[in-house]
């Protein structure tokens, strides 16, 4: 078995980590953390000429963080970062392409009627994964 898991800087990711991490060790399983850096046409100009980096630098921060909380369970991760437009069909093309057998990854938490849906990403990662899907709340 061998377990990806979408990291940003959110406390679900964290969470998501966490439980990969437990999984990864009880199954003596490879883990993969995989972080992407959003990216789009024109970022510099609406958002200043940084951006791009910026976006980069906070992908980073998110996988170093995610790096100590696997670590902290007694798991060596190993680390991908990524830049693109989709952060979905990233995941789901480094799921392919890697031969995964298990994406983890957590959903922004929604209340009312919204707590029903999984986030957009988290979604199409659910619908076009080549393989299962773990999503966390």
């Amino acid at each position: 078995m061998k377990i990806l898991v979408a990291v940003d800087p959110s406390d679900t990711a964290h969470i998501a980590v966490a439980k990969a991490a437990e999984i990864a060790k009880k199954e003596k399983a490879p883990l993969t953390l995989l972080a992407v850096a959003e990216t789009f046409q024109d970022i510099e100009s609406l958002f200043g000429e940084d951006a791009s980096e910026r976006l980069k630098q906070r992908a980073s921060a998110a996988l170093d963080a995610a790096m100590a909380i696997a670590q902290a369970a007694g798991v060596k991760p190993k680390p991908m970062l990524k830049t693109g437009v989709s952060p979905e069909d990233i995941i789901v093309d480094a799921a392919e392409k890697g031969g995964f057998d298990l994406v983890v990854m957590g959903t922004r938490s929604k209340k009312g009627k919204a707590k029903l849906r999984l986030g957009s990403v988290a979604s199409k990662v659910v619908a076009l994964a080549p393989c299962s899907v773990l999503v966390v709340r």
